[in-house]
């Protein structure tokens, strides 16, 4: 035991490494407090206090004490002070009357006191203690509160318990406030959130931010929010000295309960609150991503009891938390300075684009200046002095290099051909300058689409254009497509990855747009008016010639009011974004989607393969016919996509593996696939086709038939350059003609898999829904209520049961009257979704209805006729999203590795997951692998499938398993000191051929923060072969049961916990995991038996940077009495904690592990094809087991090291070589992790 107390020690002197401390610390201790701002001119100041909700005392006060006084002798008219968050300690606001009220009344008022001496404009912004008094009713009354003191209601941000704010400052300062733990709680325990909100999903929320900061790009954008992103206080993981002593607080020592306790605290993420929590980590994650692309954005946060300034990877942190209260503070990556004592900071931003903090401590309610940063230097103005005054009236120019467009039939083979040559080819254009183009335009920011390079510009009449070059950015397209959590566009670029993205663009015609606008006008339908032509660096693009000029462009209008005129928009009363739309839509029945031109455009879209069409590629015309009645029309925009070509032997793979990518398609005449060109618009389609039967979606079809004829498409395609009017623009031609052909086949294709669901929506109004059962058929009718009388129906769909499987119908919110009645034969199912306020359910017919609505809330059922109905506080059942995804997703993850016990060994795993009503984070999964063992010549084939919210928040599991006759596992006698003869007798003496055959049904509890448990019970059967000259047959024989199969029952209690930084490469995390159960023999039931395997794991980071990681591990395994066969013994080897032994290298009644790896991360690097992310360690292991009777004193031990590998998070790798008494052992794995 004296081994295992040194460990101990050791790994707890390790971990102290993490300890935090009170006084200040600065990365640069010689470094000057002040920053030099001579010759700047103060734009804008914003004074930061955070968690002041505890200042009732003379000592917590310090801070505001402090604040105080240096604003004292200031004009502060012009600046802002802005509380984060933790306003009132320990439960926010109660209720007048309730217990605590007057406290929290008080520690309130004395940061209003505060705000009242400030001149300036005052915020106030909500913490988790904030949410803490009732949830948003107790934020609500903090936010009145506020505002009616300060008489200002705009004093609390952002109102109502919404996620978010956006405040223009000036032309050069952006204010976005996000409330943190909006995105952080639990939704379901609050049944009213966001009832009073635009954005009613956290995906809506990540789009808000991302379209913020693309507005705003040009400007300095302080973003405050309760939490921070970057902290190395408490909830980052750092504690002191003191924790480690006295477990949560308490008054007795208890050294090593107590840094057990702060171990799992510090790096398990265990309480939402902690920064490396599941749900925290995912909201950081995003937002630091999303800002990554930005030049000037500032975090400022509190939450953490510190003053923290913190630039990491170019992500400015300010936290400045101690405005009440003190915690210590660690000075870790890429902290500059930090501090556990009480103050405040200071930013200054200066109109040249520049901006400093400042941190002040307080010294006897004195404000001391602790620390000065440069936060954004001036930026660097791009030189335009060098380029040209004069351009020629045109240009031959090509897209691309000629080179890169050059490549072999091989190549082509594999890649496809595409239309890759066009974009080599040069073309004849004209020559166009900001200040020349329509008269002369200014450049309002830079755009930001998936994959083009854009920029916003405006024309002398104000109206808005967009400049879109040719050649697309791949590391873009990845960036905000594939690693929407991951900054990886600086490891992208120069990469083959890089090269293959810009290669897969040339499967879309590069001016293949300026042929829609003939095609559209001969079937009426609106579209913009793109041009092209070269642009040069010139100066009048000041500082975007760094990323913009020398290369082809379109322009064309960005439709809003500015072209009211324009005839190929209608020339409508208004022109609005989807966005808009939606909003009109459920806010009054007197707007309404003009259907029959929506599935105009929609077919027009498939007629000509344009598969990019999700709802910002839209624009709608809106023509006020009269005060009751405002009519949209669409305008379709941003044509890249049209007659792709996606041909050559690779895609015709992925579409084989990976379904999603059936969605890129050859251009042909026919269309075969239907399901996957529409795999972006779909969504918006069920929304704005919700009146419209299948005649309408043949009717326009034969429309388009009848209008684009032959001349009209010979016309159209005159548009594209001279130079590529060849063979390729033919054949498209003719291709094109044939699908025409197919239209009125394709629109019946393609309602037919649209109508499988039905969608319907009332409006946020008092609203009679009526849904009327038939033989076949289900009638919805939705009609607005007025002064107590049902008007007339402004919806009406006749739904055939034949053909649609599910119908939803929301009632939004308001108070809505559901009516269902009428019998008939093969209903079709519904769902109602009530939705907000007080509801009215009269169900005369309730067969296959499912009712939904808030358990919480007052509801009337006037009639329940046995319908379902399923009242209960789940906000995902009871809210409804336009864009959620319904459809099922397909993977195909291989895997590869080899060790002496299972030599090669080659995995596959199938994961399809089916999204659907209940789709959080899916409704179905299905979950196929198996494994080939190349040394045994065996296999395994498993499948698992999780079924969601059969009950409540449980779903549903089930599972098996099934080994071939020569699947093997070890076995070399029980006890802890058996014999290994490897060198003498061969591998295969130990090996048990071992047929295995499992089941298991069961339940399943995901937390929204990392816990997972499952309950399951099955059936195993297990025949073991009696195969000559092996250790089973020589020596156990007369102990095992050969030959012949054994079954037994199970019960399983399984939990496990999760928290990381990164799950594949974590620098910091945690791992628990508990399985528990009995077993029993179904022909011998006295051989019953328990057991409880633990396992926990931790990773620490050790240096500032997080290169150097200690991972460390304890497992156990412990059977609860003696009747258990040898393949049920706790067992360590390879897998359970003996890394230098063969897999169930000794048997027992009991184990018990430990293992140690220090990791180092080397610095990453590029490769040809993906940047690859290269770490070492080197680890040791040590354990044992026990066996009654047993005299043995013997651990056993194994080290080694080997390396790791990561490419962009996704493909893993592990090389090892470990070394124990019985040798060396050196094994590898490779996988694909999505």
């Amino acid at each position: 035991m004296n081994k295992i107390n040194s460990i101990i020690t050791f790994i707890g002197l390790l971990t102290l490494y993490g300890c935090g401390s009170l006084n200040p610390s600065y990365l640069d201790s010689e470094a000057p407090k002040t920053i030099n701002v001579e010759g700047r001119s103060l734009e804008k100041r914003f004074y930061l206090l955070g968690d002041a909700g505890v200042a009732d005392s003379d000592e917590s006060n310090e801070a505001l004490e402090a604040f105080n006084a240096l604003i004292a002798n200031e004009d502060t008219s012009n600046d802002h002070l802005i509380f984060l968050g933790d306003n009132i300690y320990p439960k926010g606001l109660p209720a007048k009357g309730e217990k605590g009220r007057e406290q929290a009344k008080n520690r309130l008022d004395i940061q209003l006191q505060a705000a009242k001496n400030f001149k300036g404009k005052t915020l106030f912004i909500p913490g988790n203690h904030d949410w803490y008094s009732n949830g948003l009713k107790g934020l609500k009354r903090q936010e009145e509160y506020v505002e009616k003191v300060l008489d200002n209601n705009e004093a609390f941000q952002p109102e109502n318990g919404c996620p978010i704010e956006k405040i223009e400052i000036s032309e050069n300062i952006e204010l976005i406030i996000l409330d943190t733990q909006w995105y952080i709680a639990d939704w379901d325990k609050h049944p009213t959130i966001n009832d009073d909100c635009d954005i009613k999903s956290r995906k809506a929320f990540f789009l808000e931010i991302e379209n913020e900061l693309k507005k705003n790009n040009e400007k300095t954008i302080l973003i405050a929010m309760h939490h921070p992103a970057f902290t190395y206080g408490l909830h980052g993981g750092y504690y002191n000295f003191q924790n480690h002593i006295f477990a949560s607080g308490r008054s007795v020592p208890v050294p090593i309960l107590a840094s057990l306790v702060t171990q799992v605290r510090s790096q398990g993420g265990v309480s939402p609150q902690d920064r490396y929590n599941n749900r925290y980590n995912e909201l950081m994650n995003r937002i630091i991503t999303l800002a990554t692309d930005s030049d000037r954005v500032i975090f400022a946060s509190g939450h953490e009891h510190t003053l923290q300034y913190i630039d990491n990877q170019g992500i400015k942190q300010i936290i400045s938390g101690s405005g009440s209260k003190e915690a210590p503070v660690n000075l870790g990556k890429g902290a500059q300075f930090v501090s556990g004592r009480r103050g405040f900071a200071v930013l200054d931003v200066f109109d040249d684009g520049s901006s400093v903090v400042k941190f002040y401590g307080s010294e006897n309610k004195t404000p001391t200046l602790l620390f000065s940063a440069e936060v954004h230097a001036k930026p660097i103005e791009y030189d335009t002095s060098l380029l040209a005054n004069e351009f020629g009236p045109e240009r031959e120019v090509s897209a691309y290099n000629k080179e890169d467009t050059d490549k072999s039939k091989a190549y082509s083979w594999f890649w496809g051909d595409h239309y890759r040559y066009i974009y080599g080819t040069d073309i004849k254009v004209p020559v166009a300058t900001l200040d020349t183009l329509f008269g002369g335009m200014t450049i309002e920011r830079k755009g930001g689409g998936h994959q083009t390079r854009s920029l916003r510009l405006i024309d002398m009449k104000g109206r808005n254009f967009a400049l879109r070059a040719v050649k697309k950015s791949a590391v873009q397209f990845l960036q905000t497509v594939a690693f929407k959590d991951t900054y990886i566009q600086d490891d992208f670029k120069e990469t083959l990855t890089e090269d293959f993205i810009q290669d897969f663009y040339t499967s879309s015609h590069p001016y293949a747009a300026f042929v829609i606008g003939d095609l559209s006008d001969a079937i009426d339908l609106y579209h913009t008016n793109p041009m092209l032509f070269y642009m040069p660096k010139h100066k009048t693009l000041g500082k975007y010639n760094e990323e913009f000029g020398d290369e082809l462009y379109i322009i064309e209008e960005r439709p809003d009011d500015g072209f009211l005129d324009v005839a190929s928009f209608g020339k409508p009363d208004a022109i609005e974004s989807t966005s808009d739309v939606l909003e009109n839509l459920r806010k009054d029945e007197k707007y309404q989607i003009d259907e029959p031109a929506f599935i105009k455009a929609r077919l027009f879209d498939m007629l000509v393969g344009d598969w990019d069409r999700h709802q910002d590629q839209w624009r709608w015309s809106r023509f006020d016919i009269s005060d009751d009645k405002k009519i949209y029309k669409p305008i379709p925009r941003d044509r890249d996509q049209v007659f792709s070509n996606f041909d050559g032997a690779l895609f015709d793979l992925l579409k084989t593996i990976i379904p999603a990518t059936k969605q890129f398609q050859e251009f042909d005449g026919e269309l075969k696939n239907i399901k996957y060109i529409n795999l972006a618009g779909i969504k918006i389609d069920r929304t704005f086709t919700q009146n419209s039967s299948k005649d309408v979606w043949l009717s326009q079809a034969e429309f388009i038939q009848e209008n684009l004829t032959d001349a009209v498409i010979d016309d159209a395609f005159k548009n594209l350059p001279k130079e590529v009017q060849d063979e390729t623009a033919n054949s498209i031609k003719e291709k094109l003609k044939e699908r025409r052909g197919y239209l009125r086949d394709i629109a019946s294709r393609y309602y037919d898999y649209l109508d499988d669901l039905v969608i319907i929506t009332a409006t946020d109004k008092d609203d009679h829904i009526s849904i009327t059962r038939g033989d076949n058929t289900t009638t919805v009718a939705v009609s607005r209520i007025k002064d107590g009388e049902v008007q007339k129906p402004f919806k009406k769909r006749v739904i055939n049961s034949k053909e649609t499987k599910e119908i939803w119908v929301y009632g939004l919110d308001d108070d809505d009257e559901f009516l269902v009645e009428g019998y008939g034969n093969n209903p079709t199912l519904v769902r109602v979704i009530g939705g907000q306020n007080n509801d009215t359910y009269t169900i005369e017919s309730g067969r296959r209805v499912k009712i939904y609505d808030h358990k919480s809330k007052k509801n009337t059922i006037a009639k329940p006729g046995k319908a379902d109905f399923k009242f209960k506080d789940n906000y995902r059942f009871n809210i409804y999203q336009y864009d959620k995804y319904i459809d099922k997703t397909t993977s195909i993850l291989p895997s590869i590795g080899t060790n002496p016990d299972d030599g090669v060994k080659v995995g596959l795993n199938l994961s399809m997951m089916i999204k659907g009503f209940k789709n959080d984070p899916f409704q179905t999964k299905h979950n196929f692998g198996g494994s080939y063992y190349y040394a045994t010549e065996g296999f395994e084939i498993y499948y698992e499938g999780e079924f969601s919210t059969l009950f409540d928040t449980w779903n549903i599991i089930v599972g098996g398993r099934l080994t071939s006759e020569n699947f093997s596992q070890n076995f070399f006698g029980y006890g802890n000191d058996t014999s290994n003869f490897d060198d003498d007798l061969g591998l295969d003496y130990n090996r048990v051929k071992t047929a295995i055959r499992t089941g298991k049904i069961g339940v399943v509890k995901n937390g929204h923060y990392g816990s997972r448990i499952e309950i399951n019970g099955g059936a195993e059967s297990i025949e073991v072969e009696a195969t000559e000259n092996r250790f089973i047959t020589e020596d156990f024989s007369d102990r095992v049961l050969l030959d012949e199969r054994m079954i037994f029952s199970v019960l399983n209690f399984d939990y496990s916990y999760a928290g990381y930084d990164t799950a594949i490469n974590p620098t910091r995390g945690m791992f628990f995991n508990l399985k528990s159960g009995v077993r029993m023999n179904i022909d011998n039931t006295e051989r019953t038996y328990g057991f409880v395997n633990p396992s926990l794991e931790f990773f620490n980071s050790l240096t500032r940077d997080r290169k150097l990681v200690l991972r460390t591990q304890a497992q156990g395994q412990f059977n609860i009495g003696d009747k258990y066969e040898f393949f049920q013994a706790a067992v360590l080897g390879a897998n359970t904690g003996l890394r230098g032994f063969r897999q169930q290298r000794f048997s027992g009644e009991r184990t018990l592990a430990f293992s140690g790896d220090l990791k180092y991360q080397l610095k990453s690097f590029k490769t040809g094809l993906l940047p690859l992310k290269l770490g070492i360690f080197g680890g040791f292991d040590y354990g044992r087991v026990w066996l009654d009777g047993e005299d043995s004193n013997t651990w056993h031990n194994s080290y080694g090291g080997g390396i790791n590998l990561n490419a962009v998070d996704a493909i893993s790798g592990q090389f090892g070589i470990f070394n124990s008494v019985d040798g060396l052992r050196f094994s590898f794995l490779f996988g694909i992790s999505l």
